[in-house]
C-alpha cells in the first residue's frame, strides 16, 4: 500500500497515509480559504515526512495554514500539531481537558458547545468517539469531514472519491451486527447520524479509508434504520 494526495472537491484535498501496523489509511484534509488554507487533522507523528510532503504537493506551506482544526485527540489526528504555531490550532475543549500537559501546550484555541462556526465551517460535537469529537462541514462545497464516527478502517482507496456501493453495504452489516453487541452505544451512535442529517452534505470524508459522493443521507438514514432494526 502507498500513501496518496488527491483532490475531492473544489480548493479542497485529502492526504492518506498507509499504517502498516493497522493495515488501514488514515486521513487528513486541506481546504483553500481565500489566501490562506485550513487543515483538518494531521496523522500520526511517523507520518510526518509523506504529510509535509503532501503539503509541498498541494503548494501549501505550513505557514500558510492559518487555521489547524482537530476533529478530535487521538494520536493519529494530532501527531504532527507541533508543526504549526499553537495558535493556529483548534479542538474541542472536552477533549483539551483529556490530553496530558505536555500537548495541551499544542493548541492555542479550544472551541465550545454543541455546535457552531469556525472561520467558513460549521461544526457539530458528536460525542461517541470522544468526548470532544466534532464533525465539520464546509457549506461552499458540502463537505463533511466527520472523524471518525464513521471509518472505513482497512478498506482500500478504490476510486478514492465515489459512490463505493460495496464498501456502504458492507459497512451497513458491520454496524447491524455491532449495534446488536453494544446497543446502548449504538444508540449514541445513531444521535450523531442524525445531528449529521441536519446537513446537506454531498461528500463524505470520514477519517479512515475512502471518501463517499453522493447519496449521503440516505446512507445515514439507512445506518439509522439498521441499527433500530428489530
Amino acid at each position: 500500500m502507498t500513501n496518496v494526495t488527491a483532490p475531492i472537491a473544489d480548493s479542497t484535498w485529502a492526504i492518506f497515509t498507509y499504517e502498516e501496523a493497522w493495515k488501514s489509511y488514515v486521513n487528513s484534509y486541506v481546504i483553500k480559504h481565500g489566501d490562506s488554507y485550513i487543515l483538518i487533522d494531521s496523522h500520526l507523528r511517523k507520518h510526518r515526512a509523506y504529510f509535509q510532503q503532501a503539503l509541498a504537493e498541494i503548494g501549501v506551506t505550513t505557514g500558510q495554514i492559518e487555521y489547524v482544526y482537530f476533529t478530535h485527540r487521538n494520536a493519529d489526528r494530532i501527531g504532527n500539531a507541533d508543526l504549526f504555531p499553537s495558535r493556529n490550532n483548534w479542538i474541542h475543549l472536552d477533549d483539551y481537558y483529556e490530553l496530558d500537559d505536555f500537548s495541551q501546550t499544542f493548541f492555542g484555541h479550544t472551541f465550545t458547545g454543541n455546535g457552531g462556526e469556525l472561520a467558513s465551517l460549521k461544526f457539530r460535537q458528536l460525542s461517541f468517539h470522544t468526548e470532544g469529537s466534532v464533525a465539520f462541514f464546509d457549506p461552499k462545497t458540502k463537505v463533511c469531514f466527520v472523524g471518525d464516527h464513521l471509518r472505513f478502517l482497512g478498506a482500500p482507496l478504490g476510486q478514492i472519491v465515489g459512490k463505493e456501493p460495496e464498501l456502504r453495504t458492507s459497512y451497513l452489516k458491520q454496524i447491524e451486527e455491532w449495534g446488536k453487541k453494544e446497543p446502548e452505544r449504538a444508540q449514541v451512535y445513531v444521535e450523531g447520524l442524525e445531528i449529521l442529517l441536519n446537513w446537506p452534505i454531498e461528500y463524505l470524508a470520514t477519517g479512515h479509508g475512502p471518501i463517499l459522493q453522493g447519496e449521503i443521507a440516505p446512507f445515514l438514514q439507512e445506518l439509522i434504520k439498521v441499527i433500530h432494526k428489530p
